[in-house]
């Protein structure tokens, strides 16, 4: 359905990870900055478990059990020439849509992803981030300048992936607590794991 060949590309790069909390549901904004223009970027809601993998990709963190993008990351690289780039394509309702460019037996195949997945796989595999002019001009906003006066500054990339990282630590140390428990039967313990894994956000 969104077919790009031939459309202008703007490629970009991982701004921010922005934590928020709206009633229950926890979230992430992900900013995206064109390259060649710092006064513009493109917000992105994504969840938790999205903002911990790219968090962790731009860290260059593997945890001891592999998340399902290291193990997509790594099929890719083994059953084919290797990602080539990611791009997001298209906007519609409110929601993106993306696709990976993967080179197979010297030809380009394009597989549909969310921005969220593609943009983890992207930076396991250090392949170009783009996304179409159409989309970046529909959908983003300017970013205010150094020298204008504005709020306290928000943290850095930097803070928030290290905040973002270090969630995912501790979450896999207790996801392994928790299968620990469950293997020697200690129920008790097992129900206060789980619901330390339901109050991380």
């Amino acid at each position: 359905m969104y077919v790009y060949v031939g459309a202008e590309m703007i490629d970009v790069i991982v701004k921010n990870i922005l934590f928020f909390s709206q009633a229950s549901t926890p979230g992430y904004t992900l900013f995206l900055q064109a390259v060649d223009d710092e006064s513009h970027g493109l917000p992105i809601v994504i969840g938790q478990f999205e903002a911990q993998a790219i968090a962790l990709a731009l860290e260059q963190i593997r945890l001891e059990r592999p998340l399902t993008h290291d193990l997509l990351s790594s099929i890719i690289d083994q059953l084919t020439d290797g990602l080539e780039s990611v791009s997001i394509t298209g906007l519609e309702e409110g929601t993106f849509y993306a696709q990976l460019a993967i080179r197979s037996a010297g030809e380009i195949e394009h597989v549909d992803a969310r921005p969220s997945d593609a943009i983890a796989l992207a930076l396991r595999a250090r392949a170009p981030i783009r996304v179409t002019s159409a989309v970046f001009e529909r959908a983003a906003v300017i970013t205010p300048k150094r020298s204008d006066p504005s709020p306290p500054a928000k943290p850095s990339l930097a803070d928030n992936v290290e905040r973002i990282v270090q969630q995912a630590k501790v979450r896999s140390d207790l996801e392994q607590e928790l299968r620990e428990a469950v293997s020697r039967e200690d129920y008790e313990s097992a129900a206060r794991i789980r619901d330390r894994l339901l109050t991380l956000s």
